[in-house]
């Protein structure tokens, strides 16, 4: 029988409690529009798109806009890191009847853990026939590069968080090469964020996806106005299997105005910091002489604590100390730098008596309340005692660089040695047995050789790589694309995608080069005589992105694929 206890049934019970908060830190409800501005007249689409929550939404009366029909619905599911998410949109359109500004308000759903509440925003109409002014903040096209600082106006060494985001509304985008622009003026700390994937975002009503490609913490080293320019990118925007256009963005340049410090700065300064603590530890309150005890000194807080210098201690006389470790435990994340640094002494005192450790001294300027903070801590105090140990274990030292213990630094080998050993008559007649055990080495040493031959080869040549490699990845993809065959929106598209890699491969282009003209010469090159297969193929998968009833179901699909692709490998022409 099982037995359950008290405290097993509390974790159990806490358990369930944070799994229960993790489902519901998941959802989400948000509503954008397709398009701000817009003119009178006009036909705007409203989607209210629901996330990992299940609940019908009925076309809700705007003033200034007018219902025509909705709800239009789609369905989408993903998997990341092996967390599953579902989301939901309900989509109306409505006619603009308002000659004015109409303001979308804030509407709520009910969670599973409580209410959620969308963010409301302003629908900028014009006149008919006049240009759309559009809106500050939400203006920023089908693809924008972006920078985004956690302050604009700060103090010279206090830490700034800045952001590089590219936002992009278009479908199928492929972001070719982004540029991160240096940052005179500044010292620099790079943050370690996640591979950058796309999130969605609601910008004045329109919705956005986001990605952070890179994130710095920054400490200015200079006063005025520093500037931060140069964030572009170059992609690829692709419009069906065979076309698509290129596409840049430049970012806005963002300026940051660094003041100097307030005058008078105090004697023995640290630096710029959020917060900053000092704390003292030894490892003994008490000692004898010629014994070494450890003293940290450890500076932590929220700032560039690397920036912090080992401090002028005053030691007493009777003290030899050396030089000491520095242990850093500095994290550098989303919210800027924070840690601490510890500075470890090895302490010997030379003679008995009560002694007071020294105390860093100084001062630290307080970006939080804009004013200096002094150093305020107690020294601690070691009491020494006299060594009346045997001579031949006394500490000898030449200043403070050497320091040996007599008669303890040679270990003799042991001769007679009693302990468990392995005895040598069991080695004997077992010479096979060693040579196989002593070619272990060479033989992965001669592996380890072949496999770097190998790669260097690969790296040489990496489009003979990709064409080798091209069977494997199409097989992946078709298999991929099986799992999506009851979800017509997202097989095709997935299947196309893979055919589309797969050619690419083979033909060792990129996809600016995947045209329909170059496409059908490259066939007659290769595979003539299954050219007219590929293009029905690929012409059935173009349909489907708008009418799946006209083409043929997903397993037909798939094993035409299959097909298509054995029959290409076993026929093609190099």
């Amino acid at each position: 029988m099982v037995k359950f206890t008290f405290t097993s049934c509390l974790q159990l019970l806490l358990l369930c409690f944070l799994s229960m908060g993790m489902a519901w830190s998941q959802e989400a409800f948000e509503v954008s529009v397709n398009r701000n501005p817009v003119r009178v007249g006009e036909q705007v689409q409203l989607t209210f798109t629901l996330k990992n929550i299940s609940r019908r939404i009925d076309g809700p009366v705007i003033k200034g806009l007018k219902l025509l029909y909705g709800p239009s619905t789609s369905n989408s599911t993903s998997i990341y890191n092996g967390t599953r998410t579902s989301e939901v949109g309900y989509t109306f359109t409505y006619q603009v009847l308002s000659r004015t500004n109409v303001e979308i308000p804030a509407f709520e759903v009910q969670g599973s853990q409580g209410k959620l509440k969308s963010k409301s925003f302003v629908l900028s109409v014009s006149a008919k026939g006049a240009k759309p002014s559009g809106s500050k903040t939400g203006n920023l096209g089908s693809v924008a590069c972006v920078i985004e600082a956690s302050k604009r106006n700060l103090h010279i060494g206090e830490q700034v968080v800045v952001s590089f985001k590219i936002f992009n509304n278009a479908n199928n985008l492929d972001v070719r090469k982004f540029n991160i622009p240096e940052t005179p003026g500044f010292w620099k700390e790079v943050v370690d964020i996640p591979e950058p994937r796309w999130e969605p975002q609601v910008i004045s009503g329109q919705r956005y996806n986001v990605a952070t490609v890179k994130k710095l913490v920054l400490f200015p080293q200079q006063t005025g106005t520093l500037s931060i320019d140069g964030f572009d990118l170059v992609g690829y925007k692709r419009t069906s299997f065979f076309n698509g256009q290129n596409v840049t963005a430049n970012a806005k340049p963002i300026k940051i105005e660094v003041k100097p410090l307030p005058e008078p700065i105090p004697p023995a300064f640290l630096g710029t910091f959020r917060q900053l603590r000092v704390t003292l530890k030894q490892k003994e309150q008490a000692c004898r002489t010629n014994e070494a005890i450890t003293y940290d000194l450890t500076f932590s807080g929220k700032g560039n604590i690397k920036f912090i210098q080992e401090p002028s201690l005053t030691w007493p006389g009777e003290f030899e100390v050396f030089d000491p470790e520095v242990i850093d435990q500095i994290n550098v994340n989303a919210n800027g730098e924070s840690g601490s640094r510890t500075f470890r002494y090895v302490v010997i005192p030379r003679a008995p008596g009560q002694y007071d450790l020294p105390v860093a001294e100084g001062a630290w300027f307080n970006t939080k309340n804009g004013d200096y903070v002094t150093l305020n801590t107690k020294p601690l105090r070691l009491t020494v005692a006299t060594n009346n140990s045997d001579e031949s274990g006394l500490v000898s030292y030449n200043s403070k660089t050497d320091v040996q213990i007599l008669n303890q630094d040679i270990n003799f080998i042991q001769s007679a040695w009693k302990g468990p050993c392995l005895a040598r008559n069991q080695w004997d007649n077992q010479g096979q047995l060693a040579g196989g055990l002593l070619a272990i080495g060479p033989l992965a040493l001669g592996l380890s050789f072949v496999a770097r031959r190998r790669r260097d080869e690969d790296e040489k040549n990496p489009l003979t790589v990709r064409k080798r490699r091209a069977k494997n990845a199409v097989r992946h993809e078709l298999k991929e694309a099986k799992k999506h065959t009851g979800q017509p929106n997202v097989f095709y598209p997935a299947l196309g995608s893979g055919l589309e890699a797969y050619l690419m491969a083979k033909l060792q282009w990129n996809a600016s080069q995947l045209t329909t003209s170059a496409l059908n010469e490259a066939l007659d090159s290769h595979v003539p005589g299954l050219k007219e297969q590929w293009n029905t193929l690929l012409n059935d998968l173009d349909m489907a992105r708008y009418a799946p009833g006209q083409v043929p179901p997903p397993d037909a699909m798939i094993a035409a694929a299959e097909a298509l692709v054995d029959a290409t490998e076993k026929n093609w022409i190099a």
